[in-house]
């Protein structure tokens, strides 16, 4: 515990060293926002103009409010939650590699000038293949959380006990974050070590990472829990303190888009803490070479008893 709350420290202190990297970790993901708010209004302007949903959207109880305004004749979300959810998902993918290339680089602390656009042109293929793993892991796992679901549905059916049907989910999430998260720690372990060392064989050192971690529960167990737990503390607190309370002016509005981007700003910080917290339990673990590519063997020709000269080695 004493060994994850160090690394957890000293990550933010490394983020409080690199106080512009936190404005640029809360500008970059507002790229895929703006696209999608861009097609939201295209959408749902029309479709909603001065009407009591358009009023019930800021009310603290707005999922019932676009509940009943999916099964109105008004709904006009099919083209946000279609092709908007995609392109959302692939910026958003694109734009976490780009970031993580340049992260890593500054949260090592290796060079003085200009590290983030150093980290991004060296570390960017690299990193997407690292991406490449991790997506795939990531639907190994949803797969495996879903089947758990099923199951549950199942049996909440057969049983006639709709009780049962909130177990599986909670199951399916207990069962995905156990799978997950040792996944996401051991692609982030991987892509700091192949910085730091300047290896490029990600595959290899995704699986060595993973081995790592998996080997480590007691240090990444708490601190992968963490890099969940506190974003979510953040936006639950958020919520209770935002739900009861419903602007109705200008200003109500203004100071309410202040509290939200406030929250988004904390949000970064904590993104870069625990990628500083990463480096420290790198270097708790003695900054191992998780990316270097298996050595080539050698074997030695064997030698004529007519000619003792020595014999030569060929690389297999």
């Amino acid at each position: 515990m004493m060994q994850f709350l160090s690394c957890l420290r000293e990550g933010f202190r490394i983020a409080a060293r690199h106080k512009r990297l936190v404005l640029v970790l809360w500008l970059a993901p507002l790229l895929p926002a703006v696209v999608l708010a861009a097609m939201a209004a295209a959408n749902l302007g029309p479709a909603l103009g001065p009407s009591l949903f358009a009023d019930g959207v800021l009310d603290g109880g707005w999922f019932v409010v676009w509940s009943e305004f999916r099964s109105s004749p008004l709904d006009a979300l099919e083209p946000i939650l279609g092709a908007g959810v995609v392109v959302m998902v692939l910026l958003g993918l694109a734009l976490q590699v780009v970031l993580s290339a340049g992260v890593v680089e500054v949260v090592l602390e290796r060079r003085e000038r200009h590290p983030f656009v150093m980290g991004v042109r060296s570390n960017l293929l690299r990193f997407a293949r690292t991406t490449l793993l991790l997506t795939v892991g990531t639907a190994l796992a949803a797969a495996a959380a879903w089947a758990v679901a099923r199951g549950f549905f199942d049996l909440a059916e057969a049983r006639a006990d709709g009780r049962l049907d909130l177990v599986g989910v909670g199951a399916a999430g207990l069962v995905f974050l156990a799978l997950w998260l040792p996944q996401r720690a051991a692609a982030d372990l991987s892509r700091i070590a192949a910085v730091r060392h300047e290896q490029r064989s990600m595959t290899r050192g995704y699986l060595r990472a993973l081995g790592a971690v998996l080997r480590r529960p007691g240090l990444f167990g708490p601190l992968t829990a963490s890099f969940v737990v506190l974003p979510v503390a953040l936006h639950l607190g958020y919520f209770l303190l935002r739900s009861p309370w419903t602007p109705a002016t200008a200003a109500a509005l203004a100071l309410l888009l202040v509290a939200q981007q406030a929250v988004m700003v904390l949000r970064a910080l904590f993104r870069l803490g625990f990628w500083g917290a990463e480096v420290a339990a790198f270097r708790r673990l003695g900054e191992p070479q998780l990316c270097r590519p298996r050595q080539a063997r050698r074997t030695a020709q064997p030698t004529a008893f007519v000619e003792p000269a020595p014999a030569e080695s060929y690389t297999i």
